[in-house]
C-alpha cells in the first residue's frame, strides 16, 4: 500500500511568510520606538544621577544652605569648579568662557540660538566634558539674585543660599544639541539639585516645553519617564 505524505504547497508557504511579513512590518516599528524609548529614559536617569551626586559632593557636609559659591562672576564660578566640583568628575576637557571644545552652539525648541557659542548660562559659565560623554556647564549665582533665577528657571528659591545653574547635554557634542531634547538644566539651591521648572503648573511646563525647552526635564519627570516618539533624538 502506498504511504501519503502530507505538506505544504509553495503557494501555502508563500502565503504564511507574507502574513508573517505583513504583522512584522506593523509592529516592529512600535517595538523599534518602545526599544528608543527605554534606551533614551534609562541614559536620562543616569544622567540625573550622576550629575545629583556630583553636586551633592561638592557641597560641604551636603549642606545645600551652605552651598560654596563667594561669586555669582566668573571668578565664583572657576572657584567652585576648581575647589568642589571638579574632583567630583571624570573630566576630559574643561573650557573657561569663550574657550572652544566643551560646549556646540545649542538650540531652543523654537530653533533661536541658545546663550553664547560655547557656553549656555552666560559670560560668566563654565564648561566641560565628562568620561561618560556628558557636557556640563555650570553658573554661579549670588543670593541675592534669587528672583532672576526663579522667573527665568522655574525654581522656588528663596536667597537663603548662593545657587548654580547647571545645563547638561546627555550626548556632549552629538546633535542634535536642542534644549529640551537632548539638553536638560537644572538648578542647585537649597532644596538640592532641582530641574528647571519644578515649581511651575503642568500648563505652564507644556508651553515653556515647547517653545524654549528649559522645563522639558521636569516635564518628562511628571510623565513618569515616559517619552512620546518627537521628543527622542
Amino acid at each position: 500500500m502506498e504511504t501519503k505524505i502530507n505538506g505544504f504547497t509553495l503557494a501555502e508557504v508563500l502565503i504564511t511568510l507574507g502574513i508573517i511579513g505583513i504583522v512584522a512590518a506593523m509592529t516592529l516599528p512600535t517595538v523599534i520606538g518602545k526599544y528608543r524609548s527605554y534606551v533614551t529614559v534609562t541614559q536620562l536617569k543616569k544622567m540625573y544621577s550622576v550629575v545629583s551626586q556630583a553636586m551633592m559632593r561638592s557641597v560641604p557636609d551636603g549642606d545645600y544652605n551652605n552651598i560654596p559659591v563667594t561669586d555669582g562672576g566668573i571668578a565664583g564660578t572657576m572657584n567652585f569648579f576648581n575647589d568642589y566640583l571638579k574632583t567630583q568628575f571624570n573630566i576630559l576637557k574643561s573650557c573657561t568662557n569663550g574657550t572652544e571644545g566643551c560646549w556646540s552652539q545649542k538650540y531652543n525648541k523654537a530653533g533661536a540660538k541658545s546663550g553664547n557659542t560655547y557656553s549656555y548660562a552666560g559670560k560668566d559659565s563654565m564648561s566641560f566634558v565628562t568620561a561618560d560623554g556628558y557636557s556640563i556647564s555650570v553658573d554661579t549665582w549670588n543670593a541675592e539674585d534669587f528672583e532672576t533665577v526663579k522667573t527665568r528657571f522655574g525654581v522656588n528659591v528663596t536667597g537663603k543660599t548662593a545657587m548654580v545653574v547647571i545645563h547638561t547635554d546627555v550626548n556632549g557634542n552629538k546633535k542634535p544639541n536642542i534644549l529640551g531634547k537632548d539638553v536638560f538644566v537644572y538648578v542647585l539651591a537649597e532644596k538640592g539639585l532641582i530641574p528647571a521648572g519644578h515649581d511651575m503648573t503642568n500648563n505652564e511646563i507644556e508651553t515653556e516645553c515647547k517653545t524654549t525647552g528649559n522645563y522639558c526635564f521636569e516635564k518628562i519627570v511628571r510623565n513618569n519617564w515616559i517619552l512620546k516618539e518627537d521628543e527622542l533624538w
